[in-house]
């Protein structure tokens, strides 16, 4: 399937390296300063006629680009849990969920209440207006919104019998980075293969991610929301990294958690009227972006740009999770303005190019093929 959108895009060369259809020549010239060492080139661009580009519809319905927006793994998803009652199971009772194989939710009212599977009443409807599913074998029960009363709990068994229990409180340090030395395959005549693998594990020794391929990290680091850009309220986050892909591992206060795909950089654009913007979250994807901009060849610094400010563009933003910040901005004449923040000793970058008018184009239509798939709900 990748293949196929890539060949569609035109898509040639196999490194991925960040930006070089906007690589920083120094042309006939020379000097310590960009701009001053950049060829002079007319500050009117040549008419511009492309193929046909629109705007991408997805990005319409991205209102706040959120990092945590591709969850690629969830611990506890309620619909495994939790089944609409569609036909009635007991006589007199109106049930409307059935809750883990053991209880039913039934209504009197705006009150609900609990039957067990034998449809004997374990809890009566005359208090609780709301009763939920927090995390397995955890029931969370809300009394009227209008009496400001905090949520009540209560734990259950595969037999339906209910007690009451203390509201859950999470404590982080219940959750623990784990080193661990691993062992890669070797042929037979050579030495083991060592290496340090990282695992979060919560206090009563489960394994965060057991079962699935999201274990054994190269790296985990504790960090904040703010740092994430993100309005998804949970009660701990952590980054971690496999290789080059990252990920988030978000826990909520029941410690339930949701591993979602890292940010590698940001894409916004304007056509016409639209304009929008979101993020690249899929490392395959970023792989791609990386090589289409290859395609696009290399073209000798220039100094100045189009005079029309109201021409369509595309931005994008990369090396995100890295101190080697790049930012390309095409305009639909083919002009590029390149920002490289710079990392280490190196110094920062600013400087103009000219693409062909179609490496525009591209990136329009790559945004509309691809990175739409990734906010596909």
């Amino acid at each position: 399937m990748r293949t196929c959108r890539i060949s569609a895009l035109l898509i040639a060369g196999a490194l991925m390296l960040p930006l070089v259809g906007c690589s920083n020549k120094t042309g006939d010239s020379s000097g310590s300063d960009n701009a001053s060492s950049a060829k002079e080139t007319k500050a009117v661009a040549d008419k511009v006629e492309l193929k046909d580009y629109k705007f991408p519809e997805f990005l319409n319905d991205i209102k706040q680009p959120d990092s945590l927006s591709r969850p690629v793994y969830v611990s506890f998803a309620l619909s495994e849990y939790v089944s609409e009652v569609t036909e009635q199971p007991f006589e007199g009772y109106e049930c409307s969920q059935m809750i883990e194989n053991s209880l039913y939710v039934f209504s009197e009212g705006k009150y609900k209440g609990l039957l067990n599977i034998k449809g004997r009443v374990v809890l009566k409807a005359d208090t609780y207006t709301s009763i939920s599913l927090c995390s397995p074998g955890t029931l969370m029960l809300s009394r009227d919104k209008e009496l400001n009363a905090p949520d009540e709990y209560m734990a259950f068994n595969i037999y339906g019998t209910v007690r009451a229990v203390s509201t859950p409180e999470f404590k982080p340090d219940n959750i623990s980075i784990e080193e661990e030395t691993k062992y890669k395959p070797v042929a037979s005549n050579e030495d083991e293969a060592r290496y340090k693998a990282y695992n979060l594990t919560m206090g009563d020794g489960i394994t965060v991610g057991e079962g699935s391929a999201y274990v054994d990290w190269d790296k985990i680091e504790s960090v904040s929301a703010q740092s994430i850009n993100t309005s998804r309220p949970y009660n701990a986050y952590y980054r971690v990294q496999k290789g080059e892909e990252i990920y988030y591992i978000c826990f909520d206060r029941f410690y339930n958690y949701t591993i979602y795909n890292g940010a590698y950089g940001f894409v916004r654009m304007k056509v016409g009227e639209g304009y929008g913007g979101c993020y690249i979250l899929d490392h395959e994807d970023y792989s791609e972006l990386n090589k289409l901009i290859e395609s696009f060849g290399e073209s000798g610094p220039v100094k100045s740009p189009s005079k029309d400010t109201g021409l369509d563009y595309v931005q994008i933003e990369t090396g995100y999770g890295t101190d080697d910040i790049v930012t390309m901005t095409i305009s639909a004449d083919g002009y590029c303005f390149t920002e490289h923040l710079g990392s280490g000793d190196q110094q920062p970058q600013k400087y103009f190019t000219i693409l062909d008018k179609e490496s525009f184009v591209s990136l329009v239509k790559w945004v509309d093929q691809v990175l739409s798939e990734e906010y596909k709900k």
